[in-house]
């Protein structure tokens, strides 16, 4: 018998596979490492190999071993008492042998960054409270380790770390005088600095820049390294995947001239940009019209390095990754989002491959990652784990695609990743068809305005798109009444009717809504138009809702529809002559590629206006030539705005000021050319845009609705007064003050520019001290200040700032549970069987709903989990996989909504004015 036991690192699911030993973890861990090490200079090298041999010398740990990896021959067999493996890790590390191996110069900061690496390469939540103060855990557990036991691990342990040769075992002894140290009640971050110390702020931590950047990459290159082990030795993985290498720039230029269709390269403006070096090797800042190409010259720039492209939303991250792989080619290319495994395997993928696909893009291994922003964009807060995104970023490329889709607080945080990211030696794309002047602002302020290079296509092109002219608009004022300050936000059957009449005519007409309650009301309302009226009779199955609170398998199938030849599939055909109608909230905005030839919208931020046009006229994309694009002769944008209360949100949806100060732009065009807001007022405060635009916007950004017939507001304050700015001239509020007699002849004709001219003025002119501005620059003071999340899932909800409630339809119960049983008599405890349960069952039973107090309180007794500990006697007999689903079910509740497959979920009408759901 052998006088040491061997050291498990991962245990064995079943009795005839070989576990996977330490050492052999330890090298598997090194071998990723040797894959990845050109991303970091060399005399990082030799110190992130310290750190990844010595990382799980904690294992050695007997209740570890006996446990939690179930090696129950294990000696010594106790003592039982337990800390994280990675803490006991710091305890077997000989730090005179180990300082032979550090720098000469700073070898004591060096040494204190590898420990901190070694110590918290996993973070529990718990963590905090271990090493902040003496604790009775780690004081059992020392207490309890006599001379023999200390003698027999340290054996163990030597003999376990020689089989990776290189005399590494000379690091192998128990550290007494830490142990001492710990014993007396000696806080663990007194011998290793915890993560959250890692930021750049070097007066804060008394370290340069560099050295903390160096830190960083210690620790992020670690768990990047012992991540992808664990990965390879679960999965069956060849370590040689870590990082696969990327796509040669020729290579994608030749895909990208078929994917354009011409062999003419001075002719592909992506391909003639990058021709200079200083575009190929540099930070860029791209404005450019949507459809002109922004994306293949982001896949261009991104190719020969790792490549990051982010957006907002789910839908046109599915879309880009697929468009990727047309460029890269599947092996290349990675999906990551919270449901990038349903997508993948509803896509035609086939278990197993799916899967790796998935897997390979979690590990960060694909060189292109397609990914919604809240992959990545919350480690700007630095939740534990962020330096394994930092280190990956230090080399990669990231390109954040629609910006302006980002809340106010979600932007700052988008900004401080960019910042972080530049320092640790990334490249960043910032590409947008409107970017806001406040965004780019801070970036330059941040960066410096040496670190990248502004490529504006709209002043380029701006003689161009100054002719291509698809819209024109209308602002219609909508009279509706408002009792006891509750304004009546219901369409009149009128403008109905003028949306029927569009779409007889044979016209794919769009209708999009601010509020879902709005939407299903216009929805219902045209569908019994319809009905009753034979004229409209072949409208009858060619009206469809969209809104985000339906079921996801009937969103889904809505979506096919909608972006299909039946639908508005973009573009439309010349030979298409069938009237259709689709009314839907702004989830058309930028998810979906469909065409229309009408637009009824209600008023919203000139940002989204501008989006919501985008959809009307999309076959002609900004590369068109002038020549063949005919101008509207009529309107094709019909904006609806209410006289009290302005848009059925209330407030609620958009910020108020923000609607009102598009408003006031709209009204602005309409009188002529756009006043171009200077730089050095732009975003300050409302006194100084007020002297500007004559008051204007100071008087519209106030929470009054619109002047009735009287010229009185809200409140009786009377604002009918005309007034003259110096010059004498009639300045706009006098207009905005006649708005019954404007809106009757208020059009505007809009080229490709004006849009971009509008929308730049637009986030030009909201004042600093507004309640939007005054949340992006809160935020991002709070991250400069040094603020750190000590959770993931804070981080993530911090960003999205979406509180959301999943729910079940209390009509659905009986369905939801006869489901459940029937998938797990198919499926029984199959490997990712979480994957197979969010696309089988909960993708056909799940509704997101807006949360608040209130709310959460009339569902707190109708919980989900709850419910199925009741039917316990229903469900799969097996207990392991009771506690799965009771754990999948977590937080979801039962709602009494009804719901339907062409509505959604709805609710009496007396709760509606006050249920957030609608919204």
């Amino acid at each position: 018998m052998s006088n040491f036991s061997p050291i498990w690192a991962k245990s064995v699911e079943k009795e005839e596979e070989a576990p996977v030993r330490l050492h052999e973890h330890i090298q598997d861990a090194l071998r990723v490492f040797d894959k990845i090490k050109h991303w970091v200079y060399d005399p990082l090298h030799d110190l992130i190999r310290l750190a990844i041999v010595c990382h799980d010398l904690g294992k050695v740990l007997p209740v570890f071993q006996i446990r939690t990896v179930k090696n129950k021959n294990y000696l010594p067999n106790s003592p039982l008492a337990n800390i994280p493996h990675s803490f006991f890790s710091l305890l077997w590390i000989n730090q005179d042998k180990m300082k032979e191996k550090l720098p000469e110069q700073d070898a004591d900061t060096y040494r204190e960054f590898v420990l901190s690496a070694i110590a918290y390469h996993h973070w529990r939540e718990h963590f905090f409270e271990l090493i902040s103060a003496p604790h009775q855990e780690v004081a059992d557990l020392l207490n309890g380790l006599d001379k023999t036991n200390r003698e027999a691990l340290q054996k163990n342990l030597e003999e376990e770390i020689k089989q990776l040769g290189d005399s590494w075992q000379e690091l192998i002894a128990f550290n007494e005088a830490m142990a001492q140290g710990l014993r007396s009640g000696v806080p663990f971050m007194e011998y290793a600095c915890p993560p959250y110390k890692l930021y750049f702020l070097p007066k804060r931590v008394g370290i340069d820049e560099q050295k903390l950047k160096d830190w960083i990459l210690i620790a992020g290159f670690l768990q990047r390294a012992d991540h992808f082990a664990s990965f390879c030795e679960e999965e069956g993985e060849d370590t040689i995947n870590s990082e696969i290498e990327p796509i040669g720039y020729n290579a994608v230029k030749a895909k990208v001239k078929v994917k354009i269709k011409t062999t003419e390269e001075d002719s592909i403006w992506q391909i003639r940009k990058l021709k200079n070096k200083d575009y190929l090797n540099k930070n860029i800042i791209l404005i450019a019209p949507t459809g002109y190409g922004k994306t293949e010259f982001a896949f261009l720039w991104g190719s020969n390095e790792k490549l990051f492209y982010t957006l907002p939303i789910r839908a046109a991250v599915n879309q880009i990754y697929e468009r990727a792989k047309l460029i890269f080619g599947d092996d290349k290319a990675g999906l990551l989002h919270s449901d990038a495994d349903v997508f993948l395997l509803g896509d035609g993928g086939e278990g197993q491959a799916t899967f790796k696909t998935y897997d390979l893009a979690r590990q960060l291994a694909f060189p292109v990652i397609i990914s919604t922003g809240d992959q990545f964009f919350p480690y700007a807060l630095r939740p534990p784990g962020y330096e394994k995104i930092y280190a990956t970023f230090s080399y990669s490329r990231l390109v954040i695609d629609e910006v302006q889709a980002y809340d106010p607080r979600a932007a700052a945080i988008v900004v401080k990743f960019i910042e972080d990211i530049v320092r640790m030696g990334g490249k960043f794309l910032l590409m947008t068809a409107t970017l806001p002047k406040f965004v780019e602002n801070e970036l330059i302020r941040t960066i410096g305005k040496e670190n990248h290079i502004p490529l504006n296509l709209y002043e380029e092109e701006n003689s161009r798109l100054k002719y291509i002219q698809k819209h024109r608009l209308k602002v219609m004022l909508i009279e509706n009444c408002a009792d006891e300050d509750k304004p009546d936000f219901t369409i009149p059957e009128e403008k109905l009717v003028e949306v029927l009449n569009q779409a007889c005519k044979g016209k794919r007409v769009l209708v999009i809504a601010n509020t879902v309650k709005q939407a299903q009301d216009i929805f219902k309302r045209l569908k019994t138009l319809v009905e009753k009226d034979n004229q409209y009779k072949t409208l009858k199955d060619k009206i469809w809702l969209l809104h985000s609170r339906f079921i996801q398998t009937d969103r889904n199938e809505l979506e096919e529809k909608i972006c299909s030849d039946i639908g508005f599939r973009n573009p439309k055909p010349d030979s298409e002559s069938e009237g259709k109608i689709l009314v839907a909230t702004q989830v058309v905005e930028v998810s979906l590629d469909i065409d229309a030839d009408i637009l009824f919208t209600e008023i919203a931020p000139l940002d989204a206006l501008v989006q919501r046009m985008g959809r009307v006229l999309r076959r002609y994309g900004p590369m068109t030539s002038p020549d063949n694009i005919l101008p509207p002769i009529e309107p094709n944008v019909f904006v609806w705005v209410f006289k009290n209360g302005i848009e059925s949100g209330n407030g609620k949806v958009y910020d108020r000021e923000l609607v009102r100060l598009s408003l006031a732009w709209l009204l602005r065009k309409q009188k002529g050319d756009i006043p171009e807001v200077p730089d050095e007022i732009a975003n300050k405060g409302k006194g100084e845009l007020s002297e500007f635009f004559n008051q204007e916007f100071s008087d519209l950004l106030d929470d009054k609705d619109l002047t009735n017939d009287n010229n009185q507001v809200k409140g009786k304050k009377r604002l009918g007064k005309k007034r003259k700015d110096a010059q004498g001239n009639q300045d706009v509020l006098s207009e905005i003050l006649e708005f019954n007699s404007w809106f009757k002849e208020a059009q505007l004709d809009l080229s490709e520019y004006d849009k971009y001219k509008l929308v730049l003025n637009f986030y030009k002119s909201i004042p600093e001290d507004s309640r939007y501005l005054t949340k992006f620059y809160k935020t991002k003071d709070i991250l400069d200040a040094g603020y750190m999340s000590d959770r993931k899932e804070e981080a993530e909800k911090l960003f999205r700032e979406i509180h959301t409630i999943s729910i079940i339809p209390e009509q659905k119960k009986d369905e939801f549970l006869e489901t459940i049983c029937k998938f797990f008599n198919e499926h029984n405890d199959c490997k990712r069987i979480y994957t197979y349960f969010k696309q089988e069952v909960l993708s056909k039973f799940i509704v997101h709903i807006p949360r608040n107090s209130k709310q959460l309180g009339k569902l707190n007794n109708k919980k989900v989990e709850t419910w199925l500990m009741e039917n316990e006697n229903k469900l799969p007999q097996n207990s392991t996989l009771r506690k799965r689903l009771l754990r999948w079910c977590k937080d979801i509740y039962f709602a009494e909504y009804e719901y339907n497959q062409e509505i959604g979920i709805s609710v009496d009408t007396k709760w509606e004015d006050s249920d957030p759901v609608f919204l």
